[in-house]
């Protein structure tokens, strides 16, 4: 609880101080983040996929 008490604290001091262009890029950027992971995330079970299937076929 006192975690989340913290954090809501930040983020409420954040959200006060910040412009809403400034959370529009914050956004944007976070958005581009999370796209980049996933596709890193993908490509890293893809290989490993791709690792099993070729020992399979030997």
């Amino acid at each position: 609880a006192l975690y989340a008490a913290c954090a809501g604290s930040i983020f409420n001091g954040l959200l006060s101080s910040d412009s809403s262009e400034q959370w529009n890029a914050i956004g944007v950027l976070a958005g581009v983040l999370l796209a980049i992971l996933t596709y890193l995330t993908n490509l890293y079970f893809k290989i490993k996929e791709d690792r099993r299937k070729s020992r399979a076929g030997k």
